[in-house]
C-alpha cells in the first residue's frame, strides 16, 4: 500500500548534515523520502522511506519520482546538499514548486554565473573559463598574479587554489579540470578581504533574510574554510550593502523562488560576490548555527515552500540573540591511533554539537579542500568572546592522535 494520507517530500541527501532537515520535515507533518548513494547514510534512520540513489544523478531521480509520484503522494523536493540541478529536474518533471533547470545550472556553474554578473555590472572578481594551458596562461596574465584557479562546478573548494606565479599554473589547472564535469577551469582575479556567507529565500518577490555569517579560512593556497561565526560582526550598514548586492546577483541569475546563499568578500573596493548556488547553506550553517544564534528557520521555510505548505512568520522572524561558532579541528595528517575526550567535551557548558567524521584506524590525508575536514565543534555564548571560549575549551578537550606518514 502506498502513502496516500500524507503529503511526501523528497530530501536529496541523507548524511549527517541533512539529518536536521529530515527531522524538521517530519515534524511539519510530511512523509519524508530521503535519497543518498550510501545505503548506510546516517539520515536514513530518521526518514520514512530511504532510497539509495546518487543525489547528483538527476535522471535516475526523475525516473524514480515519476514512477512513485502517485503511490507516495510526492508534493515537493528540497536539495539538502549542493544538488540544485537534481532538485530542479524533479520539480520540473513533476510540476512541483521549484526553479527552472537552466536557472539551477546557471547557479551551479561558476562561469555561467560570472558571465551574467560581468554583463550586468554586479560587483564580482573578473574571470575567464579556460581549457588549455595556453588559454590559462593568457587569462592569468590578463588578471595578474596572484590569481585563483577554480573548478567550474564543484563545491567545498574542491579543485580550487591560489597561485602566485606561472610555474604553479599547470598543476592547478589539471586539478581544477579534474574536479569539473565540464573539463574546464576558471581563472579568476584574486581579491583580498574578510569573507562571509549571505543566506536568503525568495517567495512571491520578497527576499527573506536569514542572516550573514563571518567565514574563517586557513591552509593557503588552498581556500579551506576552517569555520564560521554566526552572526557576522559587520555593521548594519555593511550588512545592508551585502544584502542588496546578493539580491541583485540572484536577480541577474533569474532566481525567483526558494533558497539561495552567496559567498561574499569585503575588499578594498567594497563588497563583492564570489558565487551563488540556488540552495541552502551547508557547513552546519542553515542546519545548526542559524537556529541556535537567531531562532530563524531557513530549513523549515524552504521545506514549506517546496511542499506547498503555509509559510509561517516564525520561520523568518528572529527570536533569539546569541553567538554561535562552528569550527573544525585539524589533527596532523596520518593514521588515527586514538580519539579521546569527545564525550567529555559534549558535556561542557556552551557546547551544542560535536561531529566526528572519522574513527581510529582511518587515514587523514593532507588538507586540500573543505571536504577533508574531520571534526566539527559547534558552541554558543551570549557574545563573541563567550562563544569562542566555549569552543576553545571543547577543542582542547578532544585529542586525536595520529601516526605520521610521508606524502608526496
Amino acid at each position: 500500500m502506498g502513502n496516500l494520507k500524507k503529503r511526501s517530500i523528497i530530501i536529496l541527501g541523507a548524511g549527517v548534515m541533512q539529518i536536521p532537515m529530515i527531522k524538521k520535515a517530519g515534524e511539519m507533518g510530511l512523509f519524508v523520502i530521503a535519497t543518498d548513494k550510501k545505503p548506510e547514510a546516517e539520515g536514513f534512520a530518521y526518514a520514512d522511506l530511504s532510497v539509495a540513489l546518487d543525489i547528483k544523478d538527476a535522471r535516475a531521480h526523475v525516473e524514480w519520482a515519476l514512477a512513485n509520484r502517485d503511490e507516495h503522494n510526492i508534493c515537493g523536493v528540497v536539495a539538502g546538499a549542493d544538488v540544485a540541478i537534481t532538485a530542479a529536474a524533479i520539480s520540473n518533471a513533476l510540476g512541483l514548486p521549484g526553479i527552472p533547470v537552466e536557472t539551477a545550472e546557471r547557479s551551479n556553474n561558476k562561469w555561467l554565473m560570472k558571465q551574467r554578473w560581468l554583463a550586468d555590472g554586479i560587483a564580482t572578481p573578473y574571470a575567464e573559463e579556460v581549457v588549455t594551458l595556453s588559454e590559462a596562461k593568457k587569462a592569468a596574465a590578463k588578471v595578474g598574479y596572484p590569481c585563483m584557479v577554480k573548478a567550474i562546478d564543484n563545491a567545498a573548494s574542491r579543485g580550487s587554489r591560489r597561485i602566485d606565479s606561472e610555474n604553479e599554473l599547470e598543476a592547478a589547472l589539471i586539478d581544477a579540470k579534474a574536479h569539473s564535469t565540464t573539463g574546464t577551469a576558471l581563472i579568476e582575479e584574486f581579491v583580498e578581504g574578510d569573507e562571509q556567507s549571505v543566506e536568503l529565500i525568495v517567495h512571491k518577490g520578497v527576499h527573506y533574510r536569514f542572516g550573514i555569517v563571518d567565514r574563517h579560512f586557513g591552509f593557503q593556497p588552498f581556500p579551506i574554510e576552517v569555520g564560521h561565526t554566526n552572526p557576522t560582526g559587520l555593521s548594519m550598514k555593511a550588512q545592508e550593502g551585502f544584502y542588496n548586492l546578493v539580491i541583485s546577483a540572484a536577480r541577474s541569475l533569474d532566481i525567483e523562488f526558494g533558497p539561495y546563499k552567496a559567498d561574499t568578500i569585503m575588499t578594498k573596493k567594497g563588497p563583492m560576490i564570489l558565487e551563488l548556488p540556488a540552495r541552502l547553506s551547508g557547513g552546519f550553517h542553515s542546519q545548526y548555527t542559524t537556529p541556535l544564534a537567531t531562532g530563524l528557520e531557513p530549513q523549515k521555510m524552504a521545506i514549506a515552500l517546496a511542499a506547498g505548505l503555509p509559510v509561517r512568520k516564525e520561520y523568518f522572524t528572529q527570536s533569539r540573540s546569541r553567538v554561535t561558532v562552528c569550527k573544525a579541528i585539524f589533527p596532523e595528517p596520518g593514521t588515527i591511533r586514538t580519539i579521546e575526550g569527545v564525550e567529555e567535551a559534549k558535556t561542557l557548558p556552551g557546547v551544542n554539537e560535536i561531529f566526528m567524521m572519522v574513527r581510529a584506524g582511518d587515514l587523514i590525508g593532507p588538507y586540500r579542500n573543505c571536504g577533508h575536514r574531520v571534526c566539527y565543534i559547534i558552541a554558543s555564548g551570549t557574545d563573541y568572546e563567550g562563544a569562542e571560549a566555549n569552543w576553545q575549551r571543547a577543542a582542547s578537550t578532544i585529542m586525536i592522535e595520529t601516526v605520521a606518514r610521508q606524502y608526496a
